[in-house]
């Protein structure tokens, strides 16, 4: 199966819980986020009319932001542009009040077709036939200032400015016996316009779904817009187009490129609009999404859900200070785009993953320009091999890392904490670790974009791990007067940050192409950018430790991080320069024993002729400087452990 089969087969399992209220945040309803019925779209609405029973105006009132509310939509105005197609409900003034004559006898001739017997379509109907809602509107006093125009002239007569107007969106209330009656909240409208667009949409002869394999005599001629809200005028779907080139110039006529029942077409678009709203990984037009095909009930389950939870559930990850990510509480058939969106921030355990059993469907997919949205990732996986390759991302990737948390209590002001765990880096991080920051710009947006498909397609497709992004992140984390803060200073945080990271895709790498590299220090480990990289964090250390008993530990940067951009360029000769300039050191340090025979001891190890070779250290000497320095942290700590429980310094 493919991935508009998925999508049908997850809509029809998902049937209870279409038309269900999507999340809900202080109290206020998403509609966005709750899964349409077919027919229907999406509508952004600020003012409410409410009618007397026989189309009568009774009164109006004005939302102070649009909120967005269901509608029925014909196949036209459901990827309408600028041509005429009227919602048959619920439309924009420019479609209800006579502004333009075109679209409001669209509009009018639309909801008469439909309206039968039904008395709330009736006076909504006997209403906009009467042409006085624009009148209604400006007694009741709908309009703001800024929607009339000037008149200089005459300024207490000031015109309304239709250009600002038209595009508001209008909703009705019908009065009943009991009361009011919310059109676009009425199921039994919703039942009343699919079965009359089933029942009206009539074909000449029949043809093979492309979808469901199925002779089919409804083909939608017009496939929906709006699938992501990043990018609401791209469709998926398009081949109506006769005056471009959408099909032009391969084939002769629609049908011959692409035939989808109407009924299909719809269910697929719904069902992917609400997995990307609800699950979607954006970065500007991208969107990453994830779900599993097998179950109608966690559909349900999951559209109580909001972001909250899953942030709070999330943090709730890195409580333990070093430990490899935790259990998870997820339970639920879409909360597989929940745990891969945490997979991809790096918090999340994968071995609990292993808990669910579904077939995974994951799907990417980016706008090359505004109308038009394309698939540039697709796999479908049985849940052995999703999570399979998930763990195993993990485990390769897995490095030393610091997140920072922030407090829970909002009645306090609290800095937030500095959380430290082996996990895998997220796909942002990598990326901040390769380009660096987020300048704003749209090279930097094209580039993230880029990047995660790259790494999409090595944790899911079974690619190789880019060399170039690791040499590239291993090339910026060798210049660390590259990392400035705001205040243009060097930023030692950000720094380290960026060595990690770096870490994590060189294990990474070499895994692929060679050898798994462990965590910690290899005493015995003899490659010479390795035993390099170690030469370099034991002049690190050792400048260090002399600037801390001089109390002068914040003044500069030490000479190892200023010369380490030469030194992996030309280790040889650099190690000579820095190895002078650590004698002012080693004299304060009265020789600093410890440190000479940590270096003699590295020095031993290199085979022969490595240490004389000048030739560029590969990124693997970052290794080697990452656990060569986190050991002689690890020996500081237990220092202080000891001289805490016993009083005396341990030398």
């Amino acid at each position: 199966m493919g991935l508009f089969q998925n999508l049908l087969e997850t809509y029809e399992l998902s049937e209870n819980a279409i038309g269900i209220a999507g999340s809900v945040k202080d109290g206020v309803i998403d509609e966005k986020k709750t899964l349409l019925p077919i027919f229907h779209t999406t509508f952004k609405s600020t003012i409410c009319v409410n009618l007397a029973q026989h189309g009568k105006f009774l009164s109006a009132t004005r939302d102070k932001k649009e909120i967005t509310i269901i509608i029925p939509c014909t196949e036209g105005s459901s990827g309408r542009t600028t041509n005429v197609e009227a919602h048959p409900l619920c439309d924009q003034l420019d479609y209800l009040g006579g502004i333009n004559k075109a679209k409001t006898k669209k509009y009018l001739s639309e909801l008469k077709n439909w309206k039968g017997q039904n008395p709330s379509l009736n006076a909504i109907h006997t209403y906009i036939s009467g042409q006085t809602i624009v009148e209604d509107l400006e007694g009741s006093a709908i309009f703001k200032d800024n929607e009339y125009q000037e008149q200089t002239d005459t300024p207490l007569h000031n015109r309304l400015d239709y250009e600002k107007i038209r595009k508001l969106g209008v909703r009705f209330t019908v009065q009943t016996g009991d009361g009011f009656i919310n059109v676009w909240e009425s199921e039994e409208l919703r039942d009343l316009w699919k079965e009359y667009v089933l029942g009206s949409k009539s074909f000449t002869k029949s043809l093979f779904d492309y979808i469901s394999g199925l002779d089919v005599g409804k083909i939608a001629t017009q496939h929906p817009k709006n699938i992501n809200s990043t990018t609401g005028n791209a469709k998926l779907l398009s081949c109506n187009d006769k005056t471009e080139f959408t099909f032009r110039g391969r084939f002769a006529k629609q049908d011959d490129a692409i035939i989808i029942d109407y009924e299909n077409s719809q269910k697929v678009h719904q069902m992917l609009r609400w997995l990307i709203s609800n699950y979607g990984y954006n970065v500007d037009s991208q969107v990453i999404v994830a779900w599993a095909v097998d179950d109608n009930k966690e559909v349900n389950e999951k559209l109580y859900d909001n972001s909250y939870i899953l942030i709070e559930d999330t943090q709730a990850d890195i409580q333990t200070e070093g430990e490899r990510l935790e259990e998870l509480k997820g339970q639920v058939y879409a909360d597989y785009a929940v745990k891969l969106r945490s997979v991809l921030q790096g918090y999340r355990n994968a071995n609990v993953l292993k808990q669910h059993a579904r077939k995974i469907c994951i799907a990417a997919f980016d706008s090359a320009t505004t109308g038009r949205m394309g698939l540039v990732f697709y796999q479908e996986l049985s849940e052995d091999e999703y999570l399979g390759k998930i763990v195993q991302w993990h485990e390769d990737t897995s490095y030393f890392l610091t997140a920072w948390k922030k407090p829970t209590d909002d009645t306090v002001e609290l800095k937030s904490s500095r959380v430290e765990y082996i996990g895998a880096p997220s796909y942002d991080e990598i990326i901040f670790a390769v380009y660096g920051k987020d300048r704003g710009d749209k090279s930097y947006t094209t580039l993230k974009k880029k990047t995660r498909k790259q790494l999409l397609e090595c944790m899911f497709g079974n690619f190789a791990f880019p060399k170039n992004l690791v040499e590239m992140a291993a090339n910026r984390a060798s210049h660390p007067m590259g990392f400035m803060d705001k205040n243009g200073k060097f930023s030692e945080n950000d720094w380290r940050k960026s060595v990690n990271i770096s870490c994590a895709l060189i294990r990474k790498y070499y895994k692929k192409e060679t050898e798994e590299i462990p965590l910690e220090l290899e005493k015995e480990r003899t490659d010479r950018d390795y035993l390099f990289g170690r030469l370099l964090a034991v002049a690190d250390k050792l400048e260090r430790t002399a600037l801390y008993k001089a109390e002068k530990q914040d003044t500069r940067t030490t000479n190892a991080l200023k010369l380490m951009s030469a030194f992996q360029v030309k280790p040889y000769s650099t190690w000579g320069q820095l190895y002078n300039q650590l004698i002012p050191y080693r004299n304060q340090l009265f020789g600093a024993g410890y440190y000479q025979s940590l270096i003699d001891e590295i020095m031993v190890l290199f085979k022969s002729g490595d240490f004389e070779s000048n030739t560029p250290l590969s990124p693997l000497y970052l290794l080697g400087y990452s656990a060569q320095n986190r050991a002689l942290l690890k020996k500081d700590k237990t220092e202080q452990s000891e001289e805490t429980n016993d009083g005396d310094i341990t030398e």
